[in-house]
C-alpha cells in the first residue's frame, strides 16, 4: 500500500510540476520543459534504467553511451568504498594532487568509453589532453571524483560527465551537448541524468542488486532559503560577494556546503530550492572547469527548471564558449530568483534573459534589499585580543597498544579491559552494520510519526531506533537504554551499563545523500540523569557516507579509532587519532544565531577574514568525525535569544565529547566554559551550546564568547 501510495504522490507532483513548467516557459525554447513533456510524465517510480532509457531517448548510440556511463559508475562506486581515500598517487598537468582512488575512477571511464565503440574521443580532469577511443558518435568529457579534498571526511563526493554529438569539445558551448549527468556517492549512489531532447532532471538509485531503479523528476527549483556558498575566503578582497554573503547571512538561509560540487549542487535539486555560488577575486583564481564541471551542471541545473550564471558575464554556463579544455569560470546555480539576486549583487543588474523568464514579483523579490546590510565580517573589534595560549598536552592514557589492520574482536579484546563491554560494543557495531544496509534501501522522505520533543521522526530513524533497541535487548548486559527517538529509558534485565543513542543523526539532510551518522554512549550501572559524560567508559559515531565507519574511544584507552566495514560485513581498524592540531577548518552549527548573538557574530566574522576553509553539512557527525580525520578544525553551535539549543547532551553532545577528548581535542560546554564531559545531566532532553576541535580553537572560543578562557586550556 504505502509503495504504490508513494508511487501514485510522485506521478501526480510530476505531472503538476511539468504542467506548471509549461506554463511558465517561453514557447519553442531549447530548454522549455514544454518539450515532450507527455513523455516525462510517463515514467513511473521504480522503472529501470534501460527501460527509462528506451522510452525517452530515441537515439541508441546514446542509450548505449549512458548505460556504460552507469555501469562505470557503480563499478566506482565500489571503489570508493572499499579503496585508499589518502593516499596521494600523483599530479595532473594542472598541478592538482590526485588520490588512488581518483586514478582508478579515471581508468575505469576510459576504460568503458573504450571499449562502448560510440564514444569518439574523451577528456577527464585528470588526463585533460582528449584520447582516441575508436568508437563514432560521441565526445565526453568527465570529473572521475569530484571532491578530492573530502573523500577521506567520507563526505558525499561525486562523478560529473557531459556528452556532445560528434568528436569535438573545444569550440563548442553546453548548449550542443545531448545529455549530462552526476553521479552522488552518498550513503546511497544516486545518477542525477538530464537529456537535451527531454523535460526535466531525473534520479536513479543504486538497489543493492546492482540495478538502477527511478526514484524522482526534479522539473522545478524554486525560491528558498538554502545557500552552499564556495570560495568563501574571496569575501575578503571581493566586496559584492562579501555584500552577497552578507544578505544570505542577514535574511537567516540555511548554510549547507560540503566543499564537493556535486553534493551541494545536488541538494538544490533534492529540496528544490537554494543557490550554489563560486566566485573569483584578485587573490583567489577561479578553480571550476567548464567543460568538466559547469557545463553538464548548467544542463542539470536548467533542465530542473533552475538558472544559472557564468563567466562574470551574466551568460548562462551553456552559452559559453569552451575555449580551453582548461577553461576555468566562476558560477552561480539556483532557482531563477536566486540567480537574478546574484546577477543584481555582482554585477549591478539582472540580466535581460532572466528578467525574459522571471515575473515582476520575482524581480522584486531578487533585487529587493536586505532587512539589515550588516557586512558578515565586520563585527565590533574585541576589547581584548585573544592570545593564543600554550596548551599542554595530558599525559596519554596508559591503555595496551593496538595496530592498526586488526579486526575490531581483536581491538574490542585488548582495549574494552571487560567481557561485557566487549560484548555490548559488538553488539552496537553490528546493529550499526545493519542500519547502513536500511539507510541505503529506506525510504528517506516520509515521515512516520513525531517524538515526544515534537520532532519529525522519518522512517528510516524509527527503522534505525528499533535494530539498536533490538541490539541492546540481546546482548545481556544493558541494563537501561534511552533514545532520542523514545527517550523514556527502557529497562531490558541485563546486568552492566546504560546506553544513550541518537540512531540517525542528520535527517535534515539525509534526503540529499549527505553523510549522516548513529551517536552513542555508554555509561556503567542503570542510570544516565545525574551522571556526567566523564563517568562513561565507551562512546561511539557510525558515519553513513560512501563508506561506512566506525569511529570509537574507550575510557583509560589512548586515541580515538576508526574502523571501516569491509565488503564481507566485518570491521577493519583503519586509523588512530591522538590528536586534533591548530588548522584553519571551520564548521559553523546555528549561523542564524549571530543576528542576536553579538558575540557569536565576532566569532564567525574573525574565521572568515581569518580565510578558514569552510565545511558544513548540517550533520553534527560528519561535520565532527572530519576533524578527527583531517587532525584539525573547529565545530561550533551557538544559541541566542531567538535561536535555541537544538543538541542534547546525552544523546548527542556528551558522547562526542568523549570521542573529541580522546583523540587530543577539547570541548566547551554549557555556556559555562566547562567540558562536555563535565556538564551534569539532569534531565534525558538537557539542551546546550557547545564547541568542539582543537585545544587552541577552544579556547579561541571560550574567549569570544566568555571573554575568558578556563586554567585547561
Amino acid at each position: 500500500f504505502l509503495v504504490t501510495f508513494l508511487t501514485k504522490l510522485e506521478t501526480d507532483e510530476m505531472a503538476t510540476r511539468c504542467a506548471a513548467a509549461k506554463r511558465m516557459a517561453p514557447e519553442g525554447t531549447l530548454d522549455s520543459p514544454a518539450c515532450k513533456t507527455s513523455r516525462v510524465c510517463e515514467a513511473k517510480i521504480g522503472d529501470s534504467l534501460s527501460s527509462f532509457l528506451r522510452a525517452h531517448v530515441s537515439e541508441p548510440k546514446l542509450r548505449h553511451l549512458i548505460a556504460t556511463l552507469a555501469e562505470c559508475g557503480r563499478t566506482i562506486d565500489h571503489q570508493v568504498q572499499t579503496a585508499s581515500c589518502g593516499g596521494i598517487a600523483n599530479t595532473n598537468v594542472f598541478g592538482d594532487e590526485q588520490l588512488a582512488v581518483d586514478m582508478i575512477a579515471d581508468r575505469i571511464l576510459f576504460e568503458g568509453l573504450k571499449y562502448s565503440g560510440v564514444c569518439a574521443i574523451a577528456a577527464s580532469e585528470e588526463n585533460p589532453v582528449p584520447v582516441s577511443m575508436g568508437g563514432t558518435g560521441y565526445a565526453v568529457c568527465f570529473d572521475p571524483l569530484d571532491g578530492s579534498s573530502i573523500v577521506d571526511t567520507n563526505f558525499a563526493v561525486g562523478t560529473i560527465f557531459g556528452v556532445w554529438p560528434g568528436d569535438t569539445i573545444v569550440g563548442r558551448t553546453g548548449r550542443d551537448m545531448v545529455a549530462s549527468a552526476m553521479i552522488v556517492y552518498g550513503p546511497r549512489t544516486v545518477l542525477c541524468i538530464a537529456f537535451q531532447e527531454a523535460a526535466g532532471t531525473h534520479d536513479f538509485e543504486l538497489d543493492a542488486d546492482g540495478g538502477w531503479k527511478y526514484v524522482k523528476c526534479t522539473t522545478q527549483i524554486k525560491a528558498g532559503k538554502l545557500f552552499s556558498p564556495g570560495n568563501l575566503r574571496c569575501t575578503g578582497d571581493n566586496p559584492a560577494y562579501k555584500r552577497l554573503i552578507s544578505y544570505y547571512s542577514n535574511e537567516q538561509y540555511t548554510l549547507r556546503y560540503t566543499g564537493g560540487m556535486v553534493p551541494d549542487v545536488y541538494q538544490l535539486f533534492v529540496k528544490e530550492k537554494g543557490v550554489f555560488t563560486n566566485v573569483i577575486s584578485p587573490s583567489t583564481k577561479a578553480k571550476l572547469r567548464l567543460s568538466f564541471e559547469v557545463a553538464p551542471i548548467g544542463l542539470l541545473v536548467e533542465k530542473a527548471g533552475g538558472a544559472s550564471s557564468c563567466d562574470g558575464r551574466c551568460v548562462s554556463a551553456l552559452d559559453v564558449v569552451i575555449t580551453g579544455i582548461d577553461q576555468r569560470t566562476q558560477v552561480c546555480f539556483g532557482s531563477q530568483v536566486e540567480v537574478a539576486r546574484f546577477e543584481h549583487f555582482m554585477h549591478e543588474g539582472v540580466s535581460e534573459r532572466l528578467r525574459a523568464t522571471c515575473s515582476a514579483e520575482e524581480l522584486a523579490s531578487a533585487t529587493a534589499p536586505s532587512r539589515s546590510t550588516k557586512p558578515i565580517t565586520d563585527a565590533a573589534a574585541l576589547a581584548e585580543p585573544f592570545s593564543t595560549p600554550v596548551c599542554c598536552s595530558a599525559p596519554a592514557a596508559p591503555g595496551a597498544p593496538v595496530s592498526v589492520g586488526g579486526s575490531l574482536d581483536e581491538f574490542l579484546a585488548v582495549a574494552s579491559g571487560s567481557e561485557g563491554l566487549h560484548r555490548l560494543m559488538s553488539a552496537l557495531a553490528d546493529a550499526c552494520r545493519k542500519i547502513s544496509t536500511k539507510v541505503k534501501q529506506c525510504s528517506t522522505k516520509s515521515t512516520a510519526e513525531t517524538n515526544v520533543f515534537g520532532d519529525e521522526q522519518l522512517a528510516v530513524d524509527m527503522l534505525a531506533d528499533r535494530i539498536l533497541f533490538d541490539a541492546l535487548e540481546h546482548c545481556d548486559v544493558c541494563e537501561v537504554a534511552c533514545s532520542e527517538e523514545n527517550p523514556v529509558p527502557v529497562q531490558y534485565g541485563g546486568s552492566g551499563y546504560a546506553v544513550c543513542f541518537d540512531p540517525l543523526d542528520g535527517s535534515s539532510i539525509v534526503d540529499c545523500n549527505f553523510a549522516v551518522g548513529t551517536i552513542f554512549g555508554v555509561w556503567p550501572g542503570n542510570r544516565i540523569v545525574g551522571t556526567t559524560g566523564r563517568d562513561m567508559v565507551a562512546a561511539g559515531m557510525c558515519v553513513y557516507g560512501p563508506r561506512t565507519t566506525l569511529c570509537i574511544a574507550i575510557k583509560g584507552h589512548p586515541g580515538t579509532h576508526d574502523f571501516v566495514l569491509e565488503d564481507h560485513g566485518k570491521w577493519k581498524h583503519v586509523k588512530i587519532t591522538t590528536e586534533i592540531r591548530d588548522g584553519k577548518l571551520f564548521a559553523p552549527g546555528n549561523l542564524r544565531a549571530t543576528s542576536d548573538n553579538p558575540k557569536y557574530e565576532q566569532l564567525i566574522a574573525y574565521y572568515v577574514d581569518a580565510k578558514y576553509t569552510l565545511r558544513y553539512t548540517g550533520g553534527m557527525v560528519p561535520d565532527v568525525y572530519q576533524l578527527l580525520i583531517k587532525e584539525k578544525g573547529v565545530f561550533t553551535n551557538v544559541t541566542s535569544p531567538s535561536a535555541k539549543a537544538k543538541l542534547r547532551l546525552s544523546f548527542e553532545v556528551a558522547p562526542i565529547g568523549l570521542l573529541v577528548e580522546n583523540a587530543g581535542g577539547a570541548s566547551s560546554c554549557d555556556g559555562k566554559s566547562v567540558s562536555a564531559l563535565d556538564v551534569v545531566i539532569t534531565g534525558i532532553d538537557q539542551r546546550t551550546q557547545v564547541c568542539f576541535g582543537s585545544k587552541s580553537e577552544v579556547a579561541r572560543f571560550e574567549h569570544y564568547l566568555y571573554g575568558k578562557v578556563r586554567h585547561e586550556l
